[in-house]
């Protein structure tokens, strides 16, 4: 019966968003329904009743999906990676949306504005988006004031600032340095994001 309901959730959940939500968003640049889409995660997730109605309609558990790696406990193997909150405002709503574990960032030594705009575009052939942030976030020591307790696995992605004193590697490295110092005891995992290619000085770390 359980499943039975889950399935029909589901189907009203996709004839939702392909009929009406998607239509909508699709008429809008893709960076302000970011932004909004972030906006509306933050108020669902700055209360108890918000939360609940947002696990009721999304969320699913089976202790088939369970697993533990590296001393680390995933309700489900689906996770959400660096580059959707990254700046550390979706923590309290993201696991009652169905997510296994979250990454956060990629968050940088100093605040970075990113690239100029507009930096993100539909590809809407291959159902895919061409994304040219540039590292936009607050930097490390803004976001580890955000970063609370989550009931889900907390992966932390840091990069390098995106500026023209970061090319130099030294500088580089330090920066790195300066967000896993900040940031090192706050999550379960780090990932160091050494590809990101729409920044000055391309990819330095990628050569061995």
């Amino acid at each position: 019966m359980y499943e039975q309901l889950i399935s029909l959730r589901n189907k009203i959940l996709r004839f939702n968003y392909q009929h009406l939500a998607k239509p909508i968003f699709f008429l809008q640049d893709p960076e302000n329904v970011h932004d909004k889409t972030t906006n509306l995660g933050r108020f669902l997730g700055s209360n108890k009743i918000t939360r609940s109605l947002t696990r009721l309609t999304f969320n699913y558990q089976n202790p088939a999906l369970h697993q533990e790696i590296l001393g680390i406990t995933f309700k489900n193997p689906v996770g959400l990676p660096g580059g959707f909150d990254k700046n550390c405002y979706l923590t309290n709503i993201l696991p009652e949306v169905g997510f296994g574990f979250v990454e956060i960032g990629s968050i940088t030594g100093e605040p970075c504005p990113g690239n100029p705009k507009p930096r993100l575009w539909r590809l809407k052939n291959s159902k895919s988006l061409v994304v040219y942030y540039g590292l936009k976030n607050d930097g490390c020591e803004t976001i580890k004031s955000r970063i609370k307790p989550c009931k889900i696995p907390l992966g932390i992605n840091i990069a390098k600032t995106n500026c023209k004193e970061t090319v130099d590697l030294d500088q580089g490295i330090n920066d790195y340095l300066k967000s896993y110092n900040t940031l090192k005891h706050l999550g379960d995992y780090i990932t160091i994001n050494i590809s990101c290619p729409n920044t000055f000085g391309g990819e330095p770390f990628t050569d061995p």
